[in-house]
């Protein structure tokens, strides 16, 4: 019998492997004859990148270093080659800044309260690495919140108020104190971690495992 399964996804908008892992669960969800809601819950793999952002080449390069063998020039090589077999364009040469994540996280927020935020990760996702958008700058997020079907003035109100930040805040702390310390992150029906950009064979097997009980 067809059951519902819920998936908490914890995610950054910065994160590649967050895009990956998405679309592989996405791959296993259209599989699946169960019905899966989704709820997606924010991480920011660095709080501290300045309200702005900053200068996306000389944030990785003081993250990772400049050498022929540093950790995200492998990391990139993998994600350039993976990417095409799930229809990610990854563009990370002329992603201008790295940036602050929390306003789209507030944007994401919304988007979740309008049973939108599976088309409102996608598009921002796209944004930060294929379309080199600024995501810190509030009238891209409108647009993209525009793109994603929300209303953009009630967006851009919601902005001009910051909105949720504290809600969105403590929802990063409880994630952290939940012992998260990665992303992606999935959590099955409140009770099964699975961390890392898994394929989309093992999402099923999981979702199978948790129908059948």
């Amino acid at each position: 019998m067809p059951q519902t399964i819920n998936i908490d996804i914890v995610s950054d908008i910065v994160c590649p492997w967050c895009w990956v892992g998405w679309r592989y669960l996405t791959q296993a969800i259209e599989k699946s004859p169960h019905t899966v809601n989704v709820a997606w819950r924010p991480y920011m793999l660095d709080p501290n990148v300045p309200k702005d952002g900053m200068d996306y080449k000389s944030y990785m390069k003081a993250k990772f270093g400049d050498g022929p063998n540093n950790k995200f020039k492998a990391m990139r090589a993998h994600l350039e080659a993976v990417g095409p077999e799930l229809g990610i364009d990854f563009r990370f040469t002329g992603i201008p800044k790295r940036a602050n994540t929390l306003p789209a996280h507030q944007l994401m927020h919304w988007a979740q309260g309008q049973g939108r935020a599976n088309d409102m990760a996608e598009s921002l996702f796209q944004a930060f690495f294929t379309d080199h958008s600024d995501i810190n700058q509030q009238n891209v997020l409108i647009d993209i919140a525009a793109q994603a079907g929300l209303d953009p003035d009630i967006i851009q109100d919601l902005f001009t108020k910051n909105a949720d930040q504290d809600v969105v805040m403590n929802e990063i702390e409880q994630v952290s104190r939940a012992g998260i310390r990665s992303v992606p992150s999935y959590i099955y029906q409140g009770k099964y971690l699975v961390q890392g950009a898994q394929p989309a064979e093992s999402h099923i097997e999981i979702i199978e495992k948790l129908a059948a009980e």
